[in-house]
């Protein structure tokens, strides 16, 4: 059972709230919304259940809950049928239920028998403040990617993750949020009654990479079986690498620029503990705070800085760090077959070096096959296209059960 949002009352534009709210996007809501859309979905499962408040206690949100559903035409891939607008229960990276966003797309067919294969995409970092939210982004640079699954049949499904201002702030990087929401999607999907098939596959880029290592890493959840991970480009190492440099007097290229102020974001809102005002220094101050209010393509519009002039080494770039290693999936074992993708060029937090160390990581613990492929003169967007044949081969594989992995020979 879930709740529609026309049903809820939240078709009205609250006072108050930014102008992107007016595209109907639910990622906007504010809290109080969030929190009733919540205790909505558990009163209904009681009742359903046949049970009142006075005979028992309202029972516990599942993750993978629907929660509602509605048409959607904004980021729609090409080629593709239906997308459909959801929220879902996940969790948190407090360990408590929240309501995650995402879209569901279909193909422009019927579905084959068994269902629609499902790809979960894990979506790169599009910013940190409200509007940035992949569901009113659309896909970006995975346009080519998504619109080839949708053609060859498959469902794709694109978590917003948690956050997005609605909900608290948005923990970008968080490996275990960020994987709830790629999992929970893939539950939340199948409640909306379209013929999906129980096997998938996730599928991320950048952020969405790590994040789909750490999916890989997680025990099985019958009876959604996970058969393969393909990630682009995917973050781990690197960061802390990328920050120390920054933090050290480095050179930051200014396409990466944005991903300093990004990460201390991130890190203040798993760790409000963390002092801005001692670690960020003077001259970087005006872009952290740009980074709350716009999106990733205008913070690479942010003049290019010195060298020195972005952060400032003690205990609150201690407490950086400390959350940026949690992220790092190099130290996971991986259970489905995995394919580690990337650019020579990748000018980010996502180098070579970094991802050939994390791949030698990997290895150690691996309990299924890994694969890793470079890409002559790809940058951190271009592997996309760059690596399509490989990924679709390998997610084809993968689904078959033949997928094969040279990286750990």
């Amino acid at each position: 059972m879930y709740v529609r949002m026309e049903q809820c009352g939240t078709s009205r534009r609250p006072a108050g709230l930014p102008r992107p709210y007016d595209t109907g996007d639910p990622t906007l809501l504010p809290k109080r919304i969030h929190e009733l859309i919540l205790a909505g979905a558990a009163a209904l499962t009681l009742l359903a259940a046949g049970a009142t408040s006075a005979q028992a206690a309202p029972p516990a949100l599942r993750p993978g809950q629907l929660l509602t559903a509605k048409p959607h035409t904004l980021g729609r891939i090409p080629g593709a049928g239906r997308t459909l607008l959801i929220s879902y229960v996940s969790t948190s990276f407090t360990n408590q239920p929240t309501v995650a966003y995402g879209q569901v797309t279909l193909p422009d067919a019927p579905p084959p028998p068994g269902g629609y294969p499902v790809v979960s995409w894990a979506h790169g970092t599009t910013g940190f403040a409200p509007q940035c939210s992949p569901s009113l982004m659309g896909p970006g640079s995975a346009t080519g990617l998504l619109a080839e699954l949708v053609r060859r049949g498959y469902a794709v499904l694109r978590t917003d993750y948690e956050g997005w201002g609605a909900n608290g702030e948005r923990p970008l990087l968080h490996g275990p949020s960020n994987a709830n929401a790629v999992v929970d999607i893939v539950a939340a999907a199948h409640g909306l009654g379209e013929k999906l098939a129980d096997d998938w596959l996730v599928a991320g880029h950048s952020e969405g990479g790590g994040a789909a290592l750490w999916v890989a890493s997680r025990e099985p959840r019958p009876p959604y079986r996970l058969r393969g991970a393909l990630a682009f480009a995917p973050t781990g190492p690197g960061v802390m690498t990328f920050m120390d440099g920054a933090a050290d007097g480095g050179f930051v290229h200014v396409a990466a620029q944005p991903f300093v102020s990004l990460t201390v974001l991130a890190a203040h809102a798993v760790d409000p503990s963390i002092s801005l005002d001692q670690l960020v220094r003077p001259d970087f101050r005006p872009q952290v705070d740009a980074a709350r209010q716009a999106c990733l393509g205008a913070l690479r519009e942010q003049p290019q800085l010195r060298p020195g002039q972005y952060l400032s080494r003690g205990r609150e770039y201690d407490k950086v760090a400390v959350f940026v290693n949690a992220q790092d999936p190099s130290r996971l074992a991986m259970r489905v077959p995995v394919l580690v993708m990337q650019g020579e060029k990748d000018e980010t937090s996502v180098t070579p070096p970094t991802t050939r160390a994390m791949i030698a990581s990997l290895c150690q613990n691996a309990k299924a096959p890994v694969a890793y492929r470079e890409y002559a003169g790809a940058t951190h967007g271009t592997v996309l296209p760059a690596a399509m044949d490989d990924a679709l081969a390998f997610a084809q594989a993968a689904r078959e059960g033949r997928a094969e992995g040279q990286a750990c020979r």
